[in-house]
């Protein structure tokens, strides 16, 4: 699933850049905002896992820049719900839960077509996030078989900043000075949850898909358009 929605990125970025467009004109505008999601988030782990998604939500503040008409940039401050669920044995009656939220710095850079009302878009850009806290549930069946490293269950999730990139594809709505933008998001871990050597996993890389809205109010808009404060 993630494999496709990655696949799709792509060939909406080779068809955005392949537009041809006359003139880009040049701009000042600053918008601020709100932002929410949702997403379903998996884990992959090595030696492999039977992993499945958990859904998590997200929110918190965002500033959008445009210094022309067709690329800006986006930032976001989020607090963010994520983890996994995982089936350690088929014969448990219940499944592994770990929820972990997190304090989230994202750096989008924006590509936005068109002149109208509604104008496509693609962002892309790496986030870097800091454990806040997390809670796991456990198989009442479940026993630590033991050994040189421990497992993960029962562990106390380490404190280690984690890093990736995000993808999302999606659209503007310009209504006046605001902007509702729609978007559905890829997230690729690059680092490990659990330090390799340290417990049974290898590595453990975050991954996720899912939908996100935010709306912006422009604060300021200059250059060609002439200059704009809430208006």
């Amino acid at each position: 699933m993630y494999l496709k929605f990655l696949l799709f990125s792509l060939l909406m970025t080779s068809g955005l850049c392949g537009q041809t467009v006359d003139s880009v004109k040049t701009i000042n505008r600053l918008q601020f905002g709100v932002h929410f999601g949702v997403m379903e988030h998996e884990v992959e782990f090595t030696p492999s896992r039977t992993v499945e998604a958990l859904q998590g939500n997200s929110f918190g503040v965002a500033l959008r820049h445009f210094d022309n008409k067709l690329v800006g940039f986006q930032a976001e401050l989020s607090y963010v719900q994520a983890g996994w669920k995982e089936n350690i044995d088929p014969d448990f009656a219940t499944l592994y839960e770990r929820s972990v939220s997190y304090a989230e710095l994202l750096i989008l850079t924006q590509v936005s077509i068109g002149k109208g009302t509604i104008q496509p878009l693609l962002q892309a850009g790496p986030y870097v996030s800091f454990p806040l806290s997390d809670s796991e549930k456990i198989p009442e069946d479940y026993v630590d078989p033991g050994g040189t490293l421990p497992q993960t269950y029962g562990l106390d999730f380490p404190s280690r900043i984690n890093y990736g990139a995000r993808v999302g594809v999606g659209l503007n709505v310009e209504l006046g000075p605001l902007t509702l933008q729609l978007d559905g998001r890829y997230l690729a871990g690059f680092s490990d949850l659990f330090k390799n050597g340290e417990t049974v996993v290898a590595t453990s890389r975050r991954g996720g898909l899912g939908g996100h809205v935010a709306l912006f109010y422009t604060f300021f808009q200059g250059g060609d358009a002439g200059a704009k404060v809430g208006k």
